[in-house]
């Protein structure tokens, strides 16, 4: 189950969101999960924690209820806002303690080349399977267990910035 919503902000509220992950957002560095080491491979992108800022938390929360009809029971500690160059593929799963993602297109050029990536299989035997274009105000509901991978392009100088909701518990309304 891949659901694409197109729309998910209201203009006015795309611009405030792209305002603070432009301007205000701090970033730390991350690296796909259970990596230990920290190489260009393993190199996630830059996050933005939303537990940091607990009203914007709770706005995407809000617009993901209301865009996808559930109602969000928990969300991942860790979700947050992601500033990511796109020099590699790096297929993934998500917290295994997850149920589903949540991934908002926030800013950055709209692209076949540089949307989202997913994959059939298991983590070790899969293929491509689907990909998602990169469209600032477009959202993805996955489940967290679906190997999924930005997509990469061969330019570092271009930059893309997403939220991911990553929920461990919910019900579709």
């Amino acid at each position: 189950m891949i659901k694409i919503i197109d729309n998910f902000f209201t203009d006015e509220d795309l611009k405030k969101v792209q305002d603070f992950a432009l301007n205000k957002a701090y970033y730390t560095p991350r690296f796909l999960e259970n990596t230990e080491e920290k190489t260009h491979d393993n190199f996630y992108g830059l996050r933005f924690t939303l537990n940091n800022d607990k009203k914007l938390l709770d706005f995407f929360i809000k617009q993901a209820e209301i865009n996808f009809k559930i109602k969000i029971l928990k969300v991942f500690e860790d979700s947050g806002i992601d500033q990511r160059s796109l020099d590699h593929f790096a297929p993934h799963t998500d917290h295994l303690r997850c149920k589903i993602n949540i991934l908002i297109m926030i800013y950055g050029p709209t692209a076949v080349t540089n949307g989202t990536v997913f994959y059939h299989g298991d983590t070790s035997n899969y293929e491509l399977d689907t990909h998602v274009g990169f469209r600032p105000n477009r959202a993805i509901m996955f489940p967290s267990d679906k190997i999924h991978s930005p997509h990469a392009i061969n330019d570092q100088k271009i930059l893309r910035y997403t939220c991911s909701l990553f929920i461990e518990d919910y019900k579709e309304l």
